[in-house]
């Protein structure tokens, strides 16, 4: 059946707006990724599903008599989570009235604006929820300063001699952080502050490694890993079946998909978006955590 004589299609909708969207999704994961420290990017076929490790070892002692029989030792790397990475999908509707009355940039950009960070929210809360659930544990300390030296003297055992990991790189750490629990530190010493898609980072901080701060992570816990133990996988959402059946926007990197289109019938306007990211430490007991006690 021909499509109604009048019809509104996709492409009389200035196309810049999803461009637009894409450009300020994708600039904020890239921030983040770059904040982080994450170099490596997988994509993932939809349904695929991402599995993480951890090493299970039993080094016998070196110590060995002359003549007498050397005792073997066994490491093991062991499948301890299996993740699936889910598509998500995202619509809103604008109805004519709201244009009407707030113009189309306050009626649908402002409000998709705000989907945007929702998403990317989302991708924050994932990542924080996948290094909290570590059972690691570094000592404690009676302040933030301690209690953070003594995380990144674990971090700094675990990870040397782990191929493709440097102690002499800039910030090769990345803490997790209560904002109350650095807000005396803020209090008196010179630190700027900067944010990515949202997230609120202090480079170099204590000279020990990027500090992200979050209100999800417990007051007086913090986490730590190595920037490389981070990655990002993804659900391409161009140059796929996907993005063409829907007319998604995306760019090179396919982070998100955007498309926005009418409804003549309903005098509405569409926002429909797509993205599958997760951020998630390849080895689980490469996330260590430490306690900010007083009384230690």
């Amino acid at each position: 059946m021909p499509a109604e004589t009048g019809l509104t299609v996709k492409t009389d909708i200035a196309p810049e707006i999803s461009i637009d969207y894409v450009n300020r999704f994708t600039q904020g994961i890239k921030e983040l990724q770059k904040a982080l420290g994450i170099t490596n990017l997988i994509p993932v076929a939809q349904g695929g599903t991402i599995k993480t490790y951890k090493f299970v070892k039993d080094v016998k002692s070196g110590v060995v008599a002359e003549g007498e029989p050397i005792p073997a030792s066994n490491i093991k790397r062991q499948l301890d989570q299996t993740i699936e990475l889910p598509l998500n999908k995202y619509r809103r509707v604008t109805s004519a009235e709201a244009i009407q009355l707030r113009g189309r940039d306050r009626a649908i950009n402002e409000a998709d604006a705000q989907l945007i960070g929702t998403i990317q929210n989302g991708i924050r809360s994932d990542l924080i929820a996948s290094v909290a659930t570590t059972t690691a544990a570094a000592k404690q300390g009676k302040t933030l300063q301690a209690a953070m030296a003594n995380l990144w003297a674990t971090l700094t055992a675990k990870f040397e001699g782990y191929d493709g990991f440097d102690t002499d790189a800039a910030n090769p750490f990345v803490f997790f952080v209560n904002p109350l629990d650095v807000a005396d530190y803020l209090g008196t010493a010179t630190v700027t502050t900067q944010n990515a898609a949202g997230i609120t980072y202090l480079k170099d901080f204590l000279g020990l490694g990027t500090a992200i701060t979050s209100s999800k992570v417990k007051a007086g816990t913090l986490f730590g890993t190595a920037a490389m133990n981070l990655n990002l996988a993804y659900i391409p959402a161009n140059g796929s079946d996907l993005a063409s059946t829907f007319g998604l926007t995306s760019d090179a990197t396919g982070f998100v998909g955007i498309t926005h289109s009418t409804d003549t019938k309903t005098a509405t306007c569409d926002t429909l978006v797509m993205s599958g990211v997760k951020i998630f430490p390849e080895i689980t007991d490469g996330v260590v955590k430490a306690e900010i006690k007083a009384t230690v």
